[in-house]
């Protein structure tokens, strides 16, 4: 089990109020608006955290994790953009302004947001033991596990929503298929991410998007 240090302690204090915040933010009808707005910068925020606590112990693959991850951001993105504009990969959805800028239909922060995910669940396991359950299969779970919560908080932050707000079963199909594609050229490719403050981050934003998800 994970042992953290004060200094570790005192920051995933302070992720868990900028969350608790945000979660009291978009609960209030004056500042939901704004609340919105900042979800960019959260998500940011939220990526230099894991850049500054990252630890690179590849071993000479430096090359391999900067260029798996390029592959994540530019693979999540145009599957994003293809599938928002033809409705034929997750099924017909929208985004709305709560991810920021757009190209095409589609946030540019929408493949920040897959590089997120597989860096984050990648990093809850890398500690255990390296083989195909622990290393693609439990990682692509939680994955899908978390994205079925995250979708029914969505159109509540203006992220994106659904036709006739019914989320369909072959989104969830296809989030465990990339899931497990990004996962298995990661373990390919011998991709290993070490970061403390992976679990936490992850268990604070399901808790965020479930609160969402409950009190609006």
């Amino acid at each position: 089990m994970t042992k953290y240090t004060s200094k570790e302690k005192e920051m995933i204090r302070r992720i868990a109020v900028i969350y608790a915040v945000g979660i009291a933010g978009f609960s209030v009808p004056f500042t939901h608006r704004t609340f919105m707005q900042l979800t960019p910068l959260v998500l940011l925020l939220s990526l230099f955290l894991l850049i500054w606590y990252d630890r690179d112990r590849s071993k000479g693959r430096q090359l391999n994790r900067k260029l798996f991850y390029l592959l994540v951001f530019t693979a999540g993105f145009l599957i994003e953009m293809w599938g928002v504009n033809t409705g034929a990969l997750f099924g017909s959805y929208l985004y709305g302004d709560g991810l920021g800028p757009k190209i095409a239909g589609t946030p540019l922060l929408i493949g920040l947001n897959w590089v997120l995910m597989i860096y984050l669940t990648s990093a809850i396991f890398t500690p255990l033991r390296r083989n195909l359950l622990i290393g693609i299969l439990w990682p692509s779970l939680l994955m899908v596990g978390y994205d079925l919560v995250m979708e029914q908080a969505a159109p509540r932050m203006d992220m994106w929503s659904w036709q006739y707000g019914v989320v369909p079963l072959q989104n969830y199909l296809m989030w465990a298929l990339l899931s497990l594609t990004f996962h298995t050229i990661r373990y390919a490719m011998k991709v290993c991410d070490y970061n403390r403050m992976a679990l936490p981050l992850f268990v604070v934003q399901a808790v965020f998007f479930l609160l969402i998800l409950l009190l609006n």
